[in-house]
């Protein structure tokens, strides 16, 4: 009987505020895909034969899935009392407090900020938490930060359990997942990876794919 336990590490930076103008994603979400080659219908049955293989596949899945997963948008986390708040929610509360502000983004970055000087958001109101007045930041992992450390032993007890580790839609350049490659290559785990472009861990790696997820993985029986 196959196990397979789907996780996501995801990570953000930049100003978060600077959405307060949204747009509709329809039609750019592959606006940051990397070019990539065509399907080898080799490198198909080869993912094909290792997940066949595996009874107790972990996936790791990254930032490369998630928007096409449906995994919802950031979640605005309070520091002081740990309240969560809908991104949708928060959304309005912007809009109350900025009724008449606007700015012209100086370019967008591939995880979705946008550029913007300091002059342009001095006049910016952010919303405090409206549990206990505390202050917000995504609910996400940023790039220097640490992983909560019951979800990395969680994480660990899992990779233990696994027999071979696939993942998906992710450099691995974030030391909180590329970590769990690394334990998994020292228990002789084998690993696939599925990534448009290089990951940190291709030399650790018995398949390596350059294709889009949403393209591949639709290709394969998961029985």
């Amino acid at each position: 009987m196959r196990m397979s336990f789907g996780l996501t590490f995801r990570t953000a930076k930049g100003r978060w505020m600077a959405n307060l103008n949204r747009q509709s994603s329809g039609g750019s979400i592959g606006l940051f895909v990397p070019p990539s080659p065509p399907l080898d219908p080799e490198k198909v049955k080869e993912l094909q034969r290792f997940i066949t293989l595996s009874r107790r596949l972990l996936v790791m899945t990254g930032a490369g899935v998630s928007t096409e997963s449906g995994i919802p948008d950031y979640r605005v986390l309070c520091l002081d009392c740990g309240e969560q708040t809908p991104r949708t929610a928060l959304q309005e509360r912007f809009e109350v407090l900025n009724p008449t502000w606007s700015a012209e983004a100086h370019g967008l970055a591939p995880d979705g900020d946008v550029f913007l000087t300091d002059e342009q958001v001095q006049s910016f109101q952010v919303p405090c938490c409206s549990r206990c007045g505390g202050p917000l930041k995504p609910d996400v992992v940023f790039f220097g930060g640490t992983v909560n450390p019951d979800k990395v032993d969680f994480v660990h007890k899992r990779v233990k359990e696994a027999d071979s580790l696939l993942v998906v839609g992710s450099s691995l350049q974030v030391y909180s997942g590329y970590r769990f490659i690394l334990t998994a290559w020292e228990n002789k785990l084998p690993i696939a990876i599925l990534n448009i472009g290089p990951t940190r861990s291709d030399d650790l790696a018995c398949l390596k794919l350059d294709s889009p997820c949403g393209e591949l993985l639709p290709l394969i029986d998961p029985h």
